[in-house]
């Protein structure tokens, strides 16, 4: 029907509905007039009731309509509403849902047209929801993730700040999860995430805000602790030590049991100049030193410790721009033999700094350890080291100096050293025979069997092994025997006090006569005075080394001052 016709009929229905029956009731009352013309008043009065009766009629039969036709419009209005109203859920609509399946014509389509926009907003509100999840929260857990506990952390900052409270932040990072990961797989580390995760949240934590950084790390932070400093940090360490309590019995994932340590560093805040990012730092960095002390270690943020890490950091920085710069060199302290002849010398490494100067290896080594650079620094001296043999193997007087350098353990047990070794000398043309290898007892400890193999890998080569600082460690004495050893080396801390201290001398006195026993060179460094050298000369020590003969210099001041042997000790 088209839109005019349908109008039309808007128009006239309601006058035939009143024209036609007034017709009709004339019409009767004529016709009652011509037979009755006595009763003339009374169908008049007939008339009358009959055409109030059905003007009564029309009238309620108007107002029910125009009630009916209001509430479905005031229905599909309220639903109109309530589906552009973001804050507000969705109805179920069934009203709606009884108009399209019970109605036809506009109204059924206005109806249908509404439950499919509901529909589709229902499907964009879960999409939103979706995506804010995924944005917010973490995939594997379901607690907060990163961008989430940044917004929680500045809430409390600006909170505290108002407040004039502490809060405090506790990143938890999980002792050897890497190890557990990778032995037994993702899906039990994943497993024992969710199982963390677990019991964070089974945790009365009102107060407190849990989240998931990454990995093995979790964070929490914790509001309205106390107005003073030190009560805040009462009540911080007592909230760590419950999800220490939560975290530390044993985890179960198919049928096994797992044991999981704990880390947490603790950061208090009270919004007064904080940021989150320095926040995120502190905790961390607390978390990493409670790490290194011990399991399950607890530590609060120390500005002092942080300085010292900040500048470890950029220490580490320019560790790695002195690899690609080259600005290493090698010196060297001659070693000389019991008549006091030098017979080698011990290639020790210096880093000069463009704008720190001499670095000194004390302060870079256990850096470059801890990194793992060592292993490209420790390639380099060995380089280096062959190319100054192969210099003194073209010099008569320096042709028969044999040159010690340092191997760490890292380097050491690095798959492809002896591969290595093999190319340096191959490339550098250096004599295998006069060079010697120092390794400490850090290197053999663990895996005594690989290490004595690679030994005799490397003896093949030609090259001699001395085992480094002698008598610190615990276990030289069940492994001495068994590794291809050519000499060993008196740790200059037992040479360093050799008159004033008996228990030094019985110690040296030992060391030289167990290798004597086994048929192994000594070598005591740290020699610095005539009397250190008379002592150890007297004892049948077979060669020194320290400052007495030569500090660390360049090599070519090295052969200088070796060809004056020093005084020999007289009795």
């Amino acid at each position: 029907m088209k839109p005019t016709q349908r109008l039309l009929m808007v128009f006239l229905l309601p006058i035939l509905m009143i024209i036609l029956p007034a017709f009709v009731l004339i019409g009767l009352a004529l016709n009652i007039a011509r037979e009755q013309p006595s009763s003339l008043s009374q169908s008049l009065g007939l008339l009358f009731w009959l055409g109030a009766g059905l003007l009564a009629l029309l009238i309620g039969a108007a107002v029910l309509a125009a009630w009916r036709i209001n509430r479905r419009l005031l229905t599909i209005g309220d639903a109109i509403l309530a589906i552009s109203n973001r804050d507000q859920a969705l109805p179920d609509f069934a009203t709606i849902q009884q108009l399209s399946q019970h109605h036809s014509g506009p109204l059924k389509r206005i109806a249908s047209a509404l439950l499919n926009v509901r529909e589709i907003e229902q499907q964009r509100r879960e999409a939103e929801c979706q995506v804010h999840r995924l944005a917010h929260y973490d995939t594997l857990t379901g607690l907060a993730n990163w961008r989430l506990m940044k917004e929680h952390l500045q809430h409390s900052l600006d909170t505290h700040q108002l407040t004039n409270t502490y809060g405090a932040l506790i990143y938890l990072d999980v002792d050897d999860f890497k190890r557990i990961n990778d032995s037994s797989g993702h899906r039990v580390g994943d497993s024992l995430l969710r199982q963390i995760a677990e019991r964070l949240g089974a945790l009365d934590t009102d107060s407190a805000s849990i989240g998931r950084l990454g990995g093995d790390e979790f964070m929490v932070i914790v509001d309205g602790l106390a107005e003073q400093q030190l009560q805040a940090a009462e009540k911080a360490e007592a909230f760590a030590e419950r999800l220490q309590q939560a975290l530390s019995p044993s985890y179960q994932v198919a049928d096994r049991e797992y044991f999981l340590s704990v880390s947490m560093g603790i950061t208090l805040f009270n919004g007064d100049g904080e940021t989150t990012d320095n926040l995120f730092q502190y905790s961390n960095a607390a978390a990493h030193l409670a790490k290194q002390s011990r399991p399950s270690g607890m530590r609060f943020y120390d500005p002092a410790v942080q300085a010292e890490l900040e500048a470890k950091t950029e220490l580490e920085h320019d560790l790695r721009l002195a690899i690609e710069r080259q600005e290493f060199v090698l010196v060297y302290q001659t070693q000389v033999g019991s008549e006091g002849q030098a017979i080698g010398a011990e290639a020790l490494i210096r880093w000069r700094h463009p704008c720190r100067g001499s670095v000194s290896p004390g302060e870079f080594i256990p850096l470059a350890e801890e990194t793992g650079l060592i292993v490209p620094i420790g390639d380099w001296v060995l380089e280096a080291a062959c190319q100054q043999l192969v210099a003194w193997a073209n010099d008569e007087s320096t042709r028969h100096l044999t040159l010690a350098v340092n191997v760490s353990a890292k380097q050491f047990q690095q798959p492809d050293f002896v591969v290595t070794v093999s190319n340096i000398l191959s490339q550098t043309g250096a004599p295998a025979q006069r060079l010697k290898l120092e390794l400490t007892e850090s290197t053999v400890i663990g895996k005594v069997d690989d290490t004595i193999a690679r030994m005799h890998q490397l003896k093949a080569l030609g090259l001699s092994f001395a085992m480094d600082d002698f008598g610190t460690g615990y276990s030289s004495l069940q492994y001495l025997k068994r590794l291809p050893l050519d000499q060993i080396k008196i740790d200059q801390s037992f040479v360093r006090d050799l008159h004033h201290d008996p228990d030094d001398m019985a110690i040296v006195q030992t060391i030289i006569a167990m290798g004597h026993s086994l048929g192994l060179n000594v070598i005591a460094e740290g020699v610095e005075t005539l009397a250190h050298w008379r002592y150890l000369h007297d004892h049948q020590c077979h060669a020194y080394q320290g400052y007495y003969f030569c500090k660390p210099v360049s090599a070519s001041d090295m052969v200088r001052q070796s060809l004056v042997p020093p005084r020999m000790p007289i009795c």
